[in-house]
């Protein structure tokens, strides 16, 4: 068979989540014999190329670069991208489209009129949410129901400066109306996990015949455990991924240096990951009190083992995280190294933790001080918690396998012009 993969980045240039899924579930289907092509967006300059290709993992990628007059904005027409879309997926037998935020906002609709079945996989909430994941900006305090634009013309205000305000209010309900007509024109949409597929339900008329959950399941080699003893008095907490107020990595030092200075003073925070805002880290350190950092940069599955078992192992991982994650590949990652987790109540996370871990109200960081005095005091707690840690992860080819299955069905369907 042959898929197409559009995504709005790919590595070498960029890779957060959406890419590291997309580019382990590209390596699976490959196995599976499938003849694999990927169609990015990309934020690389570029002299007026249509697109730039690249190999990664031995499956083409084309780049598709957006020029000057191609910003990123509420509506995301880029006719000149979309034509060069098509033109990348046409021969395909079925594409599957990750993102297209850095596209065009009706390559869903187009695609499938050109008579291609088309998969979306909704990653995140950015079909609703310009933002991305519906986690207000002070001063608004929720975001809205269905159909509600005013607290989202001010969330969105200070990143549109000279944009009036009955501007952004046209443009947030175009914007809404467009990318629910894409997601309807979908012949299937893939949601990660069910609790991503129940928050998108009302804003995109989601119905259950209509969705299939395909946990992602870890993307990346564990590299080996890294869970240390519960000897020597001492927390290790581990905290990997972007670093930034959504992730809730603030809330998660305020937590810590809350603690009892003669406890504060047994904790060591491992860091690892790119710090997204600038004097971030600075802060962190600021807040920390009697709590030690440790900050690391970039990681793969081998190099996160590689730091944590080079600090002497870890006790338990940790993901305050504000926003509502579709998925959270982060928990399988420290499942992985035989940790324990402990997440926000908010999104996917949460349907994965069982009885290796705790779940934890988002943004309220007493509970989470409890919790990490209660670890220091009884010890045992992290030896239960490791106990019930499943015997087995699932991964990015089973994933793979579901996808496989769904595509067929899809392809027996939906007819061909």
């Amino acid at each position: 068979m042959k898929i197409a993969l559009v995504t709005q980045h790919y590595p070498p240039y960029f890779e957060g989540g959406t890419e590291a899924v997309v580019r382990s579930q590209a390596r699976e289907l490959a196995a599976l014999g499938h003849e694999l092509r990927v169609v990015s967006g990309t934020d690389r300059p570029h002299a007026g190329t249509s697109a730039l290709r690249e190999e990664v993992d031995g499956i083409p990628v084309a780049f598709l670069p957006r020029t000057a007059d191609e910003p990123f904005d509420l509506i995301l027409e880029r006719p000149r991208l979309l034509a060069h879309a098509r033109e990348e997926c046409a021969g395909c037998d079925l594409v599957h489209v990750h993102h297209w935020s850095t596209l065009d906002n009706s390559l869903v609709r187009t695609l499938s009129r050109d008579g291609l079945p088309v998969v979306v996989t909704l990653h995140d909430l950015f079909t609703t949410c310009p933002r991305f994941f519906r986690v207000p900006v002070p001063p608004v305090e929720r975001c809205p129901e269905p159909g509600d634009v005013e607290p989202c013309v001010a969330c969105v205000r200070a990143e549109a400066p000279g944009v009036g305000v009955d501007e952004l209010r046209a443009g947030l309900g175009a914007r809404g109306r467009v990318f629910a007509a894409e997601v309807a024109a979908a012949a299937r949409v893939v949601t990660p996990s069910r609790a991503q597929a129940e928050r998108l339900a009302p804003w995109l008329n989601l119905g259950a015949e209509r969705v299939s959950v395909v946990p992602h399941g870890l993307c990346t080699s564990p590299g080996g455990p890294a869970a240390a003893s519960d000897g020597g008095g001492k927390l290790c907490v581990l905290h990997h991924g972007h670093r930034s107020w959504v992730k809730g990595t603030r809330e998660l030092v305020n937590a810590l240096a809350a603690l009892p200075s003669e406890l504060a003073r047994r904790v060591e925070l491992i860091l690892v990951g790119a710090e997204v805002q600038a004097g971030f880290d600075d802060e962190l350190r600021a807040a920390a009190g009697e709590v030690s950092l440790t900050f690391h940069g970039a990681y793969d599955g081998a190099v996160l083992s590689s730091i944590v078992n080079g600090l002497g192992g870890a006790h338990v991982a940790a993901f305050p995280s504000r926003a509502y994650e579709s998925y959270g590949l982060v928990v399988d990652e420290a499942q992985a190294l035989g940790l324990p987790v402990l997440v926000s109540d908010r999104g996917a996370p949460k349907e994965r933790v069982g009885g290796a871990g705790r779940v934890l109200p988002v943004g309220d960081a007493a509970p989470w001080t409890r919790t990490f005095r209660e670890l220091l005091e009884q010890p045992s707690l992290l030896g239960r918690w490791r106990a019930a840690l499943p015997s087995k992860l699932r991964t990015a080819a089973d994933a793979a396998r579901e996808l496989d299955e769904l595509y067929r069905t899809l392809l027996q369907l939906v007819p061909r012009t």
